[in-house]
């Protein structure tokens, strides 16, 4: 479910990668809080970060859920200005705007739930190290429906035990093989 629609998101804000090629489109791995990773998101251009910080399920039935998913994109510029519009780098409130135009009312799945706009925040604007870095995030929400999967783990047909004596010992000095069957 959540990498459908982290991947679904990710291939519909494609199309900025027009109009700027040098645009990161990844799931966000904690750049925020590491200075490393810090370092590294401002030196690979603007880029958009998705996340899923939350999601709250309320049983429908036996084996079915609503699910209501937000989801938060993570956008950064390292632009001076967060609305100077150069091909390289336009500026975090455009990239903004952009993600606003793309995913308000999309739908991850023909005949889905329609993603909506919920909550704005200025993460960051000022200066790390001597690059400048503007952070907006932007959290979606959309109500899904969750249907719990069948597993699908392999049929175990044994067990095979190995008894060794003395603890170091690496050669067997008796096996058991239990049969697993239906009961």
């Amino acid at each position: 479910m959540l990498a459908e629609l982290e991947d679904g998101v990710l291939q519909q804000l494609q199309a900025l990668k027009k109009a700027v090629p040098r645009l990161r489109l990844e799931t966000y791995g904690g750049e925020l809080s590491d200075p490393d990773l810090m370092a590294s998101l401002i030196a690979g251009g603007p880029s958009i970060l998705i996340t899923t910080p939350k999601i709250s399920f309320k049983p429908r039935s036996n084996r079915r859920y609503s699910a209501a998913l937000v989801f938060r994109l993570v956008v950064s510029s390292g632009s001076e200005r967060r609305t100077t519009p150069k091909a390289s780098d336009p500026g975090s409130y455009w990239l903004w705007g952009e993600c606003l135009a793309l995913l308000t009312n999309w739908q991850h799945k023909p005949d889905g739930a329609m993603v909506r706009p919920t909550e704005f925040n200025n993460l960051v604007n000022g200066k790390f190290q001597v690059q400048h870095l503007s952070v907006l995030g932007q959290s979606f929400a959309i109500d899904l429906d969750w249907l719990i999967p069948e597993p699908s783990w392999p049929d175990f047909e044994g067990i095979a035990l190995e008894y060794h004596s003395p603890a170091g010992n690496p050669d067997p000095v008796a096996t058991d093989n239990i049969e697993l069957r239906d009961v």
